[in-house]
């Protein structure tokens, strides 16, 4: 059975309210289970509610990913793939289209990732693609729907195991052809994040998009006159010029970077 995005989404929205179980992946909580892992993972073992979980549904972080990718369905039990069988970091590493937080699509069953950098990855979520994430959270929370909010969380990737059956923007299909969106992100990060410049902007003047804020960064693209690009309210201040990290679509290639506040109007 094919793996996709909406099928990782309705299983992470399936386990809300099922425990946290370190190093587990959607098995059922078990005396013998419980035996192994306290025994693999001590000091993630030391509450004392975990015989009250006999009989559920477990997994960790990560394990939510898993736990659909080796289910036939909601409730079967998994089947192990060691091929498939990563960590946070790992996840994340695997991806192929992937990036900062701040260049998240709007793509349901994409992950999303918490870390200080991408080999520093600790933890990962489910996105629906709007306003909430499903994350195993920890032993004392279980699997919830938690807000989402862009400077809690700090990448995002579609799974390497699935497939994007969700997105409208990745891959364009008519009768006659087929047009793929390449991606080009910064090589810097920005710095700043203020909510209130957040919105759509428009190109004041031909506008080079650099790798980074100041004119001594090196140019991306230039976009013509009148071209709407997308903040989500991440910056950075170079001489007292706010640099704006924006993201759009243009001549089939996504764009994220970096383009000055003084040639962009707000809309």
């Amino acid at each position: 059975m094919a793996k996709t995005n909406s099928g990782l989404l309705a299983y992470a929205k399936a386990q809300v309210g099922l425990p946290y179980w370190y190093g587990c992946y959607g098995q059922t909580a078990s005396a013998g289970l419980y035996d192994t892992k306290s025994k693999q993972y001590p000091s993630y073992y030391t509450a004392t509610d975990f015989k009250s979980q006999y009989g559920k549904r477990v997994h960790d972080c990560v394990g939510l990913i898993k736990g659909y990718l080796w289910s036939s369905s909601t409730t079967a039990t998994p089947v192990y793939k060691s091929t498939q069988d990563k960590s946070a970091a790992g996840m994340y590493k695997a991806a192929s289209t992937k990036g900062k937080i701040a260049t998240l699509p709007k793509t349901a069953g994409l992950l999303v990732f918490k870390g200080s950098t991408t080999t520093a990855i600790h933890h990962v979520g489910v996105y629906d693609g709007g306003s909430y994430v499903y994350e195993a959270k920890g032993h004392a929370y279980g699997v919830t729907k938690t807000k989402f909010k862009a400077s809690d969380w700090n990448y995002w990737a579609q799974c390497p195991y699935t497939t994007d059956d969700t997105s409208e923007t990745e891959t364009v299909t008519t009768t006659t052809t087929t047009t793929t969106v390449a991606v080009k992100t910064a090589t810097d990060n920005a710095r700043s994040y203020l909510k209130t410049l957040a919105g759509t902007y428009k190109a004041a003047g031909n506008l080079n998009v650099r790798n980074g804020a100041g004119t001594g960064k090196s140019i991306m693209v230039t976009i013509p006159s009148g071209t709407k690009v997308e903040c989500y309210g991440y910056y950075t201040t170079v001489s007292s010029v706010k640099w704006l990290y924006v993201q759009f679509t243009y001549k089939n290639t996504q764009y994220t970077g970096f383009c000055s506040s003084n040639w962009l109007t707000k809309l």
